[in-house]
């Protein structure tokens, strides 16, 4: 009966120092990623894998990938277009917003490597 008691504790404490599962990455949905690719695809990658067309553009994954980015952290940059370089003068409506924030989220990788 001890040994029974003793398992069970060891099995707990087991269980208690497991790291939490990351959440799953959701599907992206082929209009975010449209809307990705049309709006933003002429100077970044927006795909999971190669270099932005500018290379002073930084690849989606990377912005995805950063240490730190919430999706709130992420709409508020999309949403202040006052950061954006001359060259990027556009404005996007709040759905847009939250469909670009959806698709870079799916860019998120738990073994996530910066392509250089």
């Amino acid at each position: 009966m001890m040994r029974a008691g003793l398992s069970l504790a060891a099995l707990a404490l087991l269980a208690a120092c497991q790291t939490a599962q990351p959440e799953p990455v959701a599907e992206a949905k082929p209009e975010d990623h449209a809307l990705a690719q049309a709006a933003c695809g002429g100077c970044h990658s927006v795909e999971p894998y190669g270099l932005s067309p500018n290379p002073d553009a930084p690849e989606w994954p990377a912005i995805a990938n950063r240490r730190g980015l919430t999706r709130e952290t992420l709409t508020r940059w999309l949403v202040d277009a006052h950061n954006y370089p001359v060259d990027m003068d556009f404005y996007l409506e709040e759905d847009e917003v939250q469909q670009l924030v959806d698709y870079m989220l799916t860019l998120r990788r738990e073994d996530y490597h910066p392509p250089y």
